[in-house]
């Protein structure tokens, strides 16, 4: 958005004019989206095409770019917000108080109490809904703060914490239920049923019951929102396409303009956040019914769900209906299509970086002459090894700016990592998305068959391919050991390491351990010389026969060509595997491991 930002100079009242008949040829596309794409419109066609010859670009062109690389953005926000939202209510909600009297203490969270109007889409409704879309402007908009004046936190109908009153504790009408039924059924004492509440309690139970009507009541209120986020979405159209009817062959002023990229703003941001509403409402009704109605369960008893929480964890496993991650379909095609091709296109025509008196004012990527006259420090950038011009963060990674990495993966033969330094070597580079799996991370490949997770998507794994050999890495994998050092406590403090405390071992791993026991064997393959050391901690942390599969890897040795030659069988008779290591060499050194077709391969990320 800020490459397609085109600086008026003095020519303000023409591209005042230019900006609204680009918003006008756009708002076909806004308003039948499922019909027609900007991909559809004549207008954006002779924009690319012209931006190929910067002598041909006229101002109607960029500002067509502009506006659709501005409405992609607003509508990116929207599902950004609504996913944001449905992640930290779903996180409130695991969070709901263990013990009976903990809502009373004042440890329900917040955002259940303030619940809907902590919600954060329900505040961006509420605030669309108090604006009147044929009145909205910036100058407008000051004028009525100045009018209202300071507005505090409450006024955006976010309640105290007392708001809602003494209402009975979330899982306490259920947990009554629970023991009255024990108590007429089985004719139990009270101190009995006391003994009995604490112990559900102790164990979890309670906070179950806590989370089935959090769950409900969030389902209540999500249910409600779609409907109202596609009317005030219809306003909004509706109201653009009344204002800006006459204002193409008459003059218009600022505030004109301003109306016009505030309501084309909203419009996209209400679509984004519609799509995943109507998505996430649809989902948590199936988690809703799922619980009062297991006896009827389409889905099976089998987990919905499962996803990375991380930034470097991309694996995802979810019903196949689940069309959440569908919904930047849309505007990574206006990006992938039109956005970036015809940003490459006009820079084969223009300096890079932008040269001085550019019009693309709002690019911060300067040279060595207009470093000088730049509005953030020196220091704040970072100077790209290729073109040597200097770039804020959202324009270079690694030492290469953004263009010329582009470029240069355009050019290359796709055998190896573009960046300088890296250590993965070419075998860690996947040639199908010309991606390197460190330096372009977090990149997963279902044909390289390498992915990069943590313990809860190893588990996924294991229940979607269903391996005959889970072999996983000790140190820095299952165990919190690394270089070799024992995972037992040192029985004398003369020679305390720092390493000398107990090691944990990593629970979502373990779970994988107990879910491969189905489908097949678990081994440890590890060059931990330690190996009794190692049996004696599994067999610790209750994993007996896996204590049995420690296998030791001799030095000089990959791990590929030992589990090759340990696992001959399984290999000649295309057994699945799933080999799970901290280290990229030790998954990608050994060309078998490349090459047999049932070898899949997790690069782990302890969290």
């Amino acid at each position: 958005m800020s490459f397609f930002f085109w600086y008026d100079s003095d020519n303000v009242e023409e591209g005042i004019k230019t900006h609204i008949r680009a918003i006008v040829s756009l708002m076909e596309a806004d308003l039948h989206e499922n019909v027609i794409s900007p991909l559809d419109l004549d207008a954006v066609r002779k924009a690319m095409e012209r931006h190929k010859d910067g002598d041909s670009c006229e101002l109607i062109d960029r500002k067509l770019m502009y506006v659709l690389a501005s409405g992609a953005w607003m509508y990116h926000r929207g599902i950004i917000r609504a996913l944001q939202d449905a992640r930290d209510f779903a996180k409130a909600i695991c969070l709901s108080p263990r013990h009976p009297e903990g809502e009373t203490h004042g440890e329900r969270p917040f955002k259940l109490k303030a619940m809907p109007s902590s919600m954060q889409v329900e505040q961006a409704v509420l605030k669309a809904e108090r604006e009147d879309p044929l009145e909205v402007s910036r100058c407008k908009r000051r004028s009525h703060a100045k009018d209202d004046g300071i507005v505090s936190k409450n006024d955006d109908g976010i309640p105290s914490s007392n708001a809602h009153g003494d209402r009975v504790t979330k899982g306490k009408v259920a947990m009554d239920r629970i023991l009255e039924k024990v108590r007429n059924n089985l004719s139990w004492p009270q101190e009995s049923i006391c003994i009995l509440s604490l112990s559900i309690a102790a164990r979890g139970g309670f906070k179950a019951l806590a989370i089935v009507e959090e769950m409900s009541l969030y389902s209540m209120h999500l249910s409600e929102l779609p409907a109202r986020v596609e009317n005030l979405c219809q306003r909004f159209k509706e109201a653009q396409m009344e204002a800006t009817s006459g204002l193409q062959d008459s003059a218009v002023s600022d505030d004109d303009l301003s109306a016009a990229v505030l309501r084309h703003k909203e419009i996209h941001h209400l679509k984004g956040i519609l799509n995943v509403c109507e998505e996430n409402a649809k989902w948590i009704s199936v988690l809703d019914k799922l619980v009062f109605d297991l006896m009827d369960n389409s889905y099976g008893n089998g987990r919905l769900f499962v996803a990375g929480d991380d930034k470097t964890s991309n694996g995802s496993f979810v019903p196949e209906d689940f069309q959440l991650g569908k919904c930047l379909s849309s505007s990574r095609k206006i990006l992938g299509e039109i956005l970036i091709p015809t940003m490459r296109q006009a820079l084969q025509q223009e300096p890079w970086p932008p040269a001085s008196g550019s019009r693309r004012s709002r690019v911060l990527a300067f040279n060595e002459i207009t470093i000088k006259d730049a509005i953030v420090g020196k220091k704040k950038l970072q100077q790209c090894n290729d073109c040597s011009g200097f770039f804020d963060s959202r324009w270079i990674r690694h030492q290469i700016c953004s263009i010329c990495k582009a470029v240069k993966r355009d050019e290359s033969d796709g055998s190896s990592c573009l960046f300088v330094g890296c250590k993965a070597g070419p075998e860690a580079y996947c040639t199908h998305d010309r991606r390197c799996f460190i330096c372009d991370a977090p990149h997963s490949c279902n044909q390289c068959r390498l992915s990069m997770g943590n313990g809860e998507i190893v588990t996924a794994m294991v229940e979607t391919i269903r391996p005959k050999v889970l072999l996983l890495d000790f140190d820095r994998t299952l165990c919190s050991t690394k270089a070799g050092s024992s995972p037992l406590p040192k029985s004398s403090s003369k020679h305390q390491s720092k390493e000398g405390y107990s090691h944990s071992i990593d629970s979502e791993l373990k779970m994988a351990v107990m879910a491969q026991q189905g489908h097949g064997k678990s081994h440890v393959i590890t060059r931990n010389s330690h190996k009794v050391q190692i049996e004696t901690f599994l067999e610790k942390h209750g994993l007996q026969d896996l204590a049995q599969n420690v296998h030791v890897v001799p030095k000089k040795v990959k791990k590929g060509a030992y589990i090759l030659d340990t696992f001959s069988e399984n290999a000649a008779g295309g057994d699945s595997f799933i080999f799970v290591d901290d280290d990229i060499k030790e998954l990608c050194a050994d060309p078998w491991l490349r090459s047999y077709p049932n070898m899949h391969r997790l690069l782990f990320r302890r969290y």
